[in-house]
């Protein structure tokens, strides 16, 4: 029961404490209401434009293959060093170890080759490839 107090006691901790903070911000602040406190900010410079910027969808996609990338190497550690002892102890075959992981990769691979085929792993397009967009349609 011991264990369940000093929980509860830490827990109770953790919400005064950003609750306390935020009650003394509140009392300490000084309050000077202005339209000017209330524009956008920007870095010191006043916005200019509408606020519907379109951006570029390459961005996002080299972010997200990325992330799938850097999951993929995420898997690979683990399993090299689970698969390195068993294949010390020789209780898997070479190919048992290595196969689920190659067929893994090469789901990828697949994956990889299908994205730059359909360029989304090009940031930007080089004159020539402009020409041929324009000369398609």
């Amino acid at each position: 029961m011991n264990d369940w107090i000093a929980i509860g006691a830490l827990a109770l901790v953790g919400l005064l404490i950003p609750l306390g903070m935020m009650v003394v911000s509140y009392l300490l602040r000084p309050s000077v209401p202005e339209t000017s406190k209330r524009a956008t900010y920007e870095s010191g410079e006043i916005p200019t434009g509408g606020t519907r910027v379109r951006f570029n969808i390459q961005y996002y996609m080299v972010a997200l293959l990325f992330l799938v990338f850097d999951i993929e190497t995420v898997f690979l550690f683990p399993w090299a060093v689970a698969y390195l002892d068993a294949l010390e102890s020789d209780a898997v075959s070479l190919l048992e170890a290595l196969g689920p992981m190659l067929l893994f990769v090469a789901i990828l691979l697949v994956g990889l080759a299908w994205a730059w085929r359909n360029g989304a792993v090009q940031w930007a397009q080089t004159p020539r490839q402009v020409e041929a967009d324009s000369d398609r349609q």
